[in-house]
């Protein structure tokens, strides 16, 4: 899975400078759902192929889920502010996966009687509907109202020149 992560992460990266965070995201979303999906299927038979079918598909889903996150949060601020919706963005991954290992880890303890691939389809189950999560918040994110919102907010967050001050919006500098 780690392969696919480094495989596909560039691409992503490729896609948005071309296009947008869209594409990456609408690939990812639907990519992670399915492969937690497949594995919502795991049990004590399952073939080595169809692990790997299914890790293989869930890693394209997270090679391209992180670029367009990040470049999500910092495209509505000014050059002067991405640094902190970069950090906050990497705080808010941190924190997601801190707190996807706990609550899918009780979930797989809390039923451990019934065998670990049974108690695991819960799991797959919350991170399936976290791929439909970024999907549908990759659709409203990445939509015309959206951008329209992060370039409102963007020009609110810049400051105003003083009077005979030039301003540069694009690097939010002041001379």
């Amino acid at each position: 899975m780690a392969g696919m992560i480094a495989l596909w992460a560039p691409v992503s990266g490729r896609l948005i400078a071309r296009s947008g965070s869209r594409t990456p995201l609408l690939l990812a979303g639907p990519a992670i759902a399915i492969g937690a999906l497949l594995l919502i299927r795991l049990g004590p038979h399952t073939s080595v192929g169809y692990l790997i079918l299914s890790y293989v598909i869930f890693g394209i889903g997270l090679g391209f889920v992180n670029a367009p996150i990040s470049n999500t949060a910092v495209s509505g601020m000014p050059i002067a502010q991405a640094g902190v919706a970069a950090g906050v963005a990497s705080t808010s991954r941190q924190v997601g996966a801190t707190l996807g290992v706990a609550v899918i880890g009780s979930m797989v303890a809390g039923h451990e009687l019934a065998g670990f691939t049974a108690a695991s389809h819960g799991g797959w189950a919350v991170v399936c509907g976290c791929g439909l999560a970024v999907l549908l918040l990759g659709l409203a994110s990445t939509s015309g109202w959206a951008r329209a919102t992060a370039q409102r907010t963007r020009e609110k967050l810049i400051a105003e020149p003083e009077e005979g001050q030039v301003y540069d919006r694009d690097s939010a500098a002041v001379s």
